[in-house]
């Protein structure tokens, strides 16, 4: 689809002669890309005439639009063409006109039967109309218009001539469609119109290097359709393919915007689902799911009912290559249907923790805890000017194959006791690792989970900890809530505000919006600020616009998270976020370096 307004395409000289019609088909010869063939086409079309318009008419469907209008500059030696808007691009009598097949002079464009007020209204007085055929059929139509009425209509070698380039935009056009076709079957499943198994692999390679970088749960369901075999030897390939595209359809529009579906072969799909922050979001995914592709499917009069069996497997507790991870949500795939189908099974690693509490991985994380294998992390939170104001500490457990197991990617999968001796232990840690240096520069950010909020021994552990790690400092501690969290758990969190009573400790609303927790619960609960992460979908970007007005009217103070290049960080800028954090300002560090950027980032500024 031509853009409508095309910069830099044709112009006149107002003192030499035109180039001679066979050098301005060489030029078209010798052009690959579509808007400058056009662009050259029309430029030797209306030198051809001596007309001082041209455009280009194109069918979208049952209808006719202008696709580009432009006027040739008079005093302009540089052959441009200057682009036109149109206030109506449905243009009038074309139709009627290209009915007839063959160029048409209109040489009153203002009044008559055939009569065009959208180009009257531009000051074009007369017009040609050249039909443009694409594979042999009418796809639209050359314009050229003129501001006064030639003395003459163009003559049949004028005619002819202006046919040539029109012929010519017709082959550029099928050769452009047919190669936008070409790319997409290169990429899409022509059946189901899904991403291809290339896509998946490219999108999953992506994905799961996002997910290390943002300390977030990767998720690969692979899906398989039960019984599909049956029903098309039964009904024949026509009532399997139509089961198919349905089953797409309804996995398409049970997942999230950002997650990626796609056909991997045969009856079977591939889900990709990024930014998992706790497993109740896939546990409510897959069985809205599960329960959409339940539903009845009509073919021919009949009535077919299917199920999938599903297999997923977790990165970054099934830490390896994609090919590796679509293998192990195939080897659950298949348990989940030696269970009897219509449910999902999740991969379970020998060497890391499986979806459901089990023993292996509880004695895992609590050997670690035992051998003092956990450390701390430090990621520096900073101002508009570059200044550290805060530091967010979190759990990592670095494991001699070289693997990192985050705290927060396993805090929502282990049993309360383990998760409070977590959250000890990071206490602790962090007063171990400031007592020599004196108190933390700048605020310190602890992310809680929901079972912290039941625990009746934080409020108190919390006040003490804070009094021991900044003393008579009025630095403040910032608690940090997922919106989920928040939605789901509020009164505990209100409960939580009033025990601690302290104006040391603030709450903070992280991963907003994820998709539970809106501006009603937000404005309602005992927080100070929100954490949002800026995109480059220009949808998401909309929506986080509007949230972030709201929130600045509720008077709460604004993060960005994730800021990991200067994208994110020019719509941060224009979220009017106050503080920002990281990879594009600095990257998790230990105390020692935490103490020493706080240093440098001060008397930098």
């Amino acid at each position: 689809m031509f853009p409508q307004i095309i910069e830099g395409v044709m112009a006149t000289r107002k003192h030499s002669s035109p180039p001679p019609p066979e050098q301005l088909f060489h030029e078209l010869a010798a052009t690959l890309e579509f808007d400058h063939f056009f662009s050259n086409a029309a430029r030797g079309a209306a030198l051809a005439v001596g007309a001082h318009y041209a455009g280009l008419i194109r069918r979208h469907g049952q209808h006719l639009r202008y696709q580009f209008l432009g006027a040739l500059a008079a005093d302009d030696d540089r052959r441009n063409l200057i682009p036109l808007r149109i206030t109506d691009d449905h243009p009038a009598a074309v139709g009627l006109a290209l009915a007839a097949g063959e160029t048409l002079y209109i040489a009153d464009s203002v009044q008559g039967s055939r009569a065009a007020p959208e180009l009257a209204a531009l000051g074009i007085h007369a017009h040609l109309l050249v039909p443009i055929r694409v594979a042999g059929r009418i796809e639209g139509a050359l314009v050229l218009g003129w501001r006064t009425r030639p003395a003459r209509a163009p003559g049949p070698r004028k005619r002819r001539l202006v046919e040539a380039f029109a012929a010519f935009i017709g082959h550029a056009c099928y050769r452009s469609a047919l190669e936008a076709a070409l790319a997409r079957d290169a990429r899409h499943d022509p059946l189901t119109g899904l991403p291809n198994r290339g896509v998946l692999m490219d999108r999953l390679t992506h994905a799961r290097r996002r997910a290390m970088r943002n300390d977030c749960l990767l998720i690969i369901a692979l899906l398989d359709v039960d019984g599909f075999k049956g029903i098309n030897d039964e009904l024949g390939h026509e009532a399997g393919d139509h089961l198919l595209t349905t089953v797409a359809d309804r996995l398409a529009s049970s997942v999230r915007l950002a997650d990626t579906v796609s056909r991997y072969g045969g009856d079977e799909f591939v889900i990709i689902m990024e930014d998992i922050t706790h497993l109740g979001q896939v546990e409510a995914l897959l069985e809205r799911t599960l329960r959409a592709i339940r539903q009845p499917i009509l073919f021919q009069g009949r009535t077919l009912t299917v199920t999938i069996s599903v297999g997923l497997t977790i990165y970054p507790f099934d830490d390896h290559s994609p090919n590796i991870l679509l293998q192990h949500a195939d080897q659950a795939m298949y348990e989940a249907k030696r269970a009897g189908g219509g449910r999902y099974h999740c991969f379970a690693p020998t060497q890391t923790a499986p979806i459901h509490a089990g023993a292996q991985r509880y004695r895992d994380i609590e050997q670690a805890l035992a051998r003092d294998l956990w450390r701390p992390s430090y990621q520096p939170i900073v101002d508009n000017s570059g200044r550290m104001v805060g530091l967010e500490a979190r759990l990592r457990w670095h494991q001699p194959n070289g693997t990192i197991v985050r705290e927060e990617a396993i805090s929502n999968l282990v049993a309360r006791d383990l998760r409070e001796r977590l959250l000890e232990q990071l206490l602790t840690l962090i007063q171990r690792d400031w007592g020599a240096r004196g108190s933390p520069p700048v605020s310190l950010h602890i992310n809680l989970q929901a079972a912290d909020l039941y625990d009746p021994r934080l409020p108190a552990q919390l006040s003490r900890w804070r009094a021991e790690l900044y003393r008579s400092a009025p630095t403040p501690v910032i608690l940090e809530l997922s919106d989920t969290t928040l939605a789901a758990h509020a009164p505990a969190a209100q409960r939580l505000a009033a025990a601690l009573g302290d104006p040391g400790f603030l709450f903070l609303v992280d991963h907003f919006p994820g998709g539970r927790a809106g501006l009603a619960h937000i404005s309602s609960a005992p927080v100070y600020g929100v954490k949002c992460r800026p995109t480059r979908d220009p949808a998401d970007t909309r929506l986080l616009t509007a949230l972030a007005a709201g929130i600045k009217a509720l008077g709460l103070t604004l993060y960005a998270d994730g800021v990991d290049d200067l994208v994110r960080q020019k719509a941060a800028e224009q979220l009017g976020c106050r503080y920002r954090q990281g990879h594009l300002f600095a990257p998790e560090l230990d105390a020692r370096s935490a103490a020493h950027w706080f240093k440098t980032s001060v008397h930098s500024r």
